[in-house]
């Protein structure tokens, strides 16, 4: 058995492959594979784990790679991925959602950073700009308060659910926007399903975390933000093709959103010049959402242990669907 690895992945993933007698290669580069590259490594391959979510699995990848029995991604998004081709070939794929909480933390931290423009107070002090003490300093950075105010969440997933533990340790009210209602969730969470559009209307706070698809791309743009609180904060750290940046630059800059945080982008990495990163209304990170040693072990483990099963004709463990016996 053979699995491809598309970029460098975690030793201790790797060891795992090995000792259970599956011969690894990796395409040695830690780079987008350009096409030729991908096609190369996965055609002789039983499975393989996609690091970054930039290769594309579609139906002519699948006739090329005849052997392949699983793609496993090392982390939850999936846009990269011909789903319905995969399971008409009978190709397991796999996800990790074991990092949920370390994104949870960033993305919360994102909020804060954003509503109370820390950013801009770090630059400040490091830049040696706070020469005297005043009340206006304090004008200067003047922000918004997180506790007690409504948090909209956009996908209930395990981050989704996530950032609802977090919102309540801040007192505030929890509504949320996922295709499917979670009685159970609503409950033990004190969460309430809305539309979007209600969402959009009441929410101090948008997280967005949900999939980006053909549906949701650029979902957060002109109109929804036109029904948004002048003083919204929204902040993304699923995809950032869920939000139509050049919607977002306007409403940032004529006032109809409060502010942004961001830690993921259309295109990546982003453009140093991208008009998103003139504004100080916006905080921003470079897609850090796993940026934790533990939790990116622990995905690529995870990613091993289901590709493993597959191999050994057992069913994964965190599969986006299930194949007929």
């Amino acid at each position: 058995m053979k699995v491809f690895i598309t970029q460098p992945l975690e030793q201790e993933a790797i060891d795992l492959l090995e000792a259970a007698g599956i011969e690894v290669t990796t395409s040695g580069v830690n780079r987008p594979l350009t096409r030729e590259e991908f096609l190369e490594g996965i055609s002789d391959a039983d499975g393989a784990i996609f690091v970054w979510h930039t290769e594309q699995l579609d139906a002519d990848a699948m006739a090329k790679a005849p052997r392949l029995k699983i793609a496993a991604r090392r982390g939850v998004g999936y846009e990269n991925f011909d789903l319905d081709e995969a399971k008409r070939r009978g190709i397991h794929v796999t996800v990790t959602p074991v990092h949920t909480h370390t994104i949870a933390d960033l993305t919360f931290g994102l909020m804060i950073n954003a509503a109370r423009k820390l950013h801009l107070a770090d630059q400040f002090v490091r830049s040696g700009q706070w020469t005297e003490a005043g009340t206006w300093v304090a004008k200067r950075f003047m922000g918004y308060d997180v506790s007690y105010k409504t948090l909209g969440i956009i996908g209930f997933g395990k981050i989704g659910k996530n950032m609802a533990k977090r919102g309540r340790g801040f007192d505030m009210e929890i509504l949320y926007n996922d295709p499917v209602r979670q009685p159970e969730a609503e409950a033990e969470l004190g969460a309430t399903w809305v539309s979007l559009d209600e969402l959009y209307a009441r929410s101090d706070f948008i997280s967005v975390n949900c999939a980006l698809t053909e549906s949701s791309r650029h979902m957060i743009g002109r109109e929804a933000i036109a029904k948004m609180k002048d003083t919204a904060v929204i902040v993304v750290s699923a995809r950032g093709g869920i939000v139509d940046e050049a919607a977002l630059y306007e409403a940032l800059t004529t006032g109809k959103l409060g502010a942004a945080g961001l830690d993921v982008f259309e295109e990546e990495p982003v453009d140093p010049k991208a008009p998103l990163l003139q504004l100080e209304n916006v905080a921003l990170s470079p897609h850090l959402g796993t940026s934790v040693q533990e939790t990116r072990v622990k995905m690529a483990v995870t990613a091993a242990e289901d590709v493993i099963r597959v191999l050994r004709d057992e069913a994964p463990a965190y599969p986006l669907f299930k194949l007929s016996a």
